[in-house]
């Protein structure tokens, strides 16, 4: 699914599902329901790419060099 729809699909959820909960004031409850299927759907998104810090993305590149030096010194 694309992240566009995704993300449409995740705010409407949110949308019906505090709606159908929400006893009065239907028209906040759709939009903190929008914001935290938001929120889910970016969280979701996102996350996975940002599984690695930068510290261990710089030693694996160290490590990466050090193989190369080694092998060329052979």
């Amino acid at each position: 699914m694309r992240k566009g729809i995704a993300f449409a699909v995740s705010m409407a959820l949110g949308a019906l599902l505090l709606v159908l909960i929400a006893k009065s004031n239907p028209g906040l409850a759709a939009a903190i329901g929008m914001g935290l299927g938001a929120m889910i759907c970016i969280f979701v998104q996102a996350y996975p790419d940002d599984l690695a810090p930068p510290s261990d993305r710089r030693h694996e590149q160290w490590q990466r060099r050090r193989a190369l030096q080694r092998e060329s010194l052979r």
